[in-house]
């Protein structure tokens, strides 16, 4: 999942030293057998000031970058996005506010970021040997269409026909093409 925070520079700079501080640490803060283990979610929510158990944790963030007006990371979790930490930040840091895009298994692909402030792609298209991310369905239909060389209406529904189609008369083919459509969520 990518994640980015925009507010005060104060506040994001606050909460870009402790991460940097905690994955720069010799030893993790709190013991654990993740592979990044300096940068296990669990190590940033003891920092936070709660207990790793009382809040889902099971991963690790990567790319940490500060820019002028936003903080990005990224996290590989287990099972679900790490909704409880993102929200313990919030708690922490008042002023800041936080976008995301998820990806997981066949139908999970969302994202709260509802203007594309961060995050513009609504949808994906997995054509061997490449997966693309387009911010319209027309870029989409327009990119399968030359993958298979047959116009396409420019719907979600034009969409799914054509990869039905296309897969339906290339049984033998070693990947199937498939499509994805991020859900807009809310954090209410």
């Amino acid at each position: 999942m990518s994640v980015c925070f925009e507010g005060e520079k104060r506040e994001l700079r606050s909460l870009y030293g402790k991460m940097k501080r905690l994955q720069e640490r010799k030893e993790p803060l709190v013991e654990n057998s993740f592979y990044y283990p300096k940068q296990w979610l669990g190590n940033l929510v003891v920092r936070l000031g709660k207990d790793w158990r009382d809040v889902f944790c099971r991963g690790t963030w990567s790319n940490l970058k500060l820019y002028s007006d936003h903080l990005y990371f990224f996290t590989e979790t287990a099972w679900n996005p790490p909704i409880e930490l993102l929200e313990l930040i919030r708690q922490r840091y008042p002023s800041l506010r936080y976008y995301y895009s998820a990806e997981g298994d066949e139908d999970l692909q969302f994202t709260n970021d509802v203007e594309g402030r961060y995050f513009t792609a609504r949808y994906i298209v997995d054509a061997e040997p490449d997966m693309e991310y387009f911010d319209t369905i027309e870029e989409a239909c327009q990119y399968l269409q030359a993958c298979i060389g047959k116009p396409i209406n420019p719907t979600w529904d034009g969409l799914c026909q054509a990869t039905e189609e296309w897969n339906g008369d290339n049984p033998d083919t070693d990947w199937p093409i498939s499509i994805k459509r991020f859900d807009i969520v809310s954090d209410d």
